[in-house]
């Protein structure tokens, strides 16, 4: 009698400890989307707003009057100014 209850407690315990909650770690990281804007302006990259935006299928490139090109977090270029 005592194996067969220290067995139920093991596979007991083991439902219990595999249980998960996903949803909410996957809910979490799509709020946490950084505000790139801020970001650059926080870390001194750039000063003020981009001027433009170029949209390009899913990648959206910011474009500041100094000719900085950011995507994201990322510089892809830079612009030649007048």
């Amino acid at each position: 009698m005592k194996t067969v209850l220290i067995a139920l407690a093991l596979i007991a315990s083991l439902g219990i400890a595999q249980a998960d909650d996903r949803k909410c770690d996957r809910h979490e990281r799509r709020q946490m989307e950084p505000n790139w804007i801020l970001e650059r302006q926080s870390a001194g990259q750039v000063q003020g707003v981009p001027t433009s935006r170029i949209i390009n299928g899913s990648r959206e490139i910011d474009i500041y009057p100094n000719g900085l090109m950011f995507e994201k977090g990322n510089v892809v270029g830079i612009r030649p100014t007048r």
